[in-house]
């Protein structure tokens, strides 16, 4: 909103009402995002191909615990969770290949899929714009594409969806996130994709039963938060093991502070129980 002259960006007012929701957290996430830092940003002389996909994921998910808290510290809950779903991805993908590396190659090549459907929808959509593109870029699009089925296609010759063979929850447990996935995925998917459900958690019939909420809210901004910070924690182990590495703050110090920060209720005190 605008006051005067200033523009002013979502819910600042809020961030006091976040932190003393959440002081452990806050207490705690500094340094769990120092570690990361410290990770990503030495310096590695000639890293092999997969130790830079992992190193880029990992800066990927540190962008996207960013996106998180920004939106949760703005009391956008909902929003928050969809960006866990993502950096959820993110570290499950790093892990599963750091695991995995033979996956590499298909993980590499399907920017070939992807690069032949934007040339696809260009083709037919912006037909205008074919141009712009070199008929050299347009023959490598085709040849790597084409080159490509080895790896992705069927005995129909259709290509499948992902560059994996295992759906993202098959590859959550073969990374042990099967826990992370089943809290995170269904939530964050209903209020991606507004679904009844989704849309029905926008509500608060206390106040209104026919319209939604307007934020600010401390709705779900515990369980995106509570994703974020284990995901960041994820990604260091990750990070460390790939590349060997000791980070700044050692990984069971940054687990006792995801215990300190989510700590485990006692039986029958009606709280959720966070991801472990």
């Amino acid at each position: 909103m605008a006051t005067g002259s200033v523009l002013v960006f979502g819910h600042p007012e809020f961030a006091k009402v976040i932190q003393a929701e959440f002081p452990r957290l806050f207490e705690v996430l500094t340094r769990v995002t120092a570690a990361l830092n410290d990770l990503t940003g030495r310096a590695c002389e000639e890293p092999e191909p997969v130790q830079r996909v992992i190193l880029n994921l990992g800066m990927l998910a540190g962008v996207s615990m960013l996106e998180l808290v920004t939106l949760a510290g703005n009391g956008l809950g909902q929003g928050a969770m969809k960006i866990a779903r993502t950096l959820m991805e993110t570290v499950i993908n790093a892990e599963y290949l750091r695991q995995f590396p033979a996956e590499l190659d298909a993980y590499l090549a399907w920017s070939w899929v992807e690069k032949k459907r934007d040339l696809n929808y260009v083709h037919d959509n912006l037909p205008h714009l074919l141009p712009e593109i070199t008929q050299e870029a347009i023959e490598t699009i085709e040849k790597e594409y084409a080159a490509a089925h080895t790896l992705f296609a069927n005995a129909k010759g259709e290509y499948r969806s992902s560059w994996c063979s295992l759906n993202l929850a098959d590859r959550a447990t073969k990374v042990g996130l099967a826990e992370m996935y089943r809290m995170v995925n269904p939530l964050s998917s209903a209020f991606i994709h507004g679904t009844i459900g989704g849309l029905a958690r926008h509500f608060d019939t206390s106040k209104d039963e026919d319209r939604i909420s307007v934020p600010p809210s401390l709705e779900y901004c515990s369980h995106a938060l509570v994703a974020g910070h284990q995901s960041i924690c994820f990604v260091v182990q990750t990070l460390a093991r790939t590349f060997d590495w000791e980070p700044v703050h050692s990984i069971a110090s940054l687990v006792a502070d995801f215990q300190y920060a989510w700590p485990v209720p006692k039986p029958n005190d009606g709280a959720v129980s966070p991801a472990q």
